[in-house]
């Protein structure tokens, strides 16, 4: 299986879905408070993003994939891309 396969599999709970939809693009855009504007800010948001996204797993009862491969981080943005884009996968045609 591949990894956005794999990604895709683990992320099906609609609850989970949307909190990923919420705490990937807080994640990312905390890297930026932090190197770009103020340093405190981004390190408290980065733990909120991924609190977000393990409460999403713990409702959906698996584990995240990023511990299972830490490439996973990398994937979760494409991931949120092609839903919002359309081109989401096997998920695709289910409630977001």
């Amino acid at each position: 299986m591949g990894l956005y396969s794999h990604y895709d599999s683990a992320h099906t709970h609609p609850v989970n879905r949307a909190l990923h939809m919420i705490a990937i693009p807080v994640g990312f855009s905390s890297l930026v408070w932090f190197w770009l504007h103020h340093w405190i800010i981004g390190v408290v948001v980065i733990p909120a993003a991924f609190a977000l996204a393990w409460l999403g797993h713990l409702i959906e009862g698996n584990k995240p994939a990023f511990l299972t491969n830490p490439a996973h981080v990398f994937v979760a943005p494409v991931w949120m891309a092609r839903r919002i884009f359309g081109r989401g996968g096997k998920n695709q045609g289910k409630a977001a």
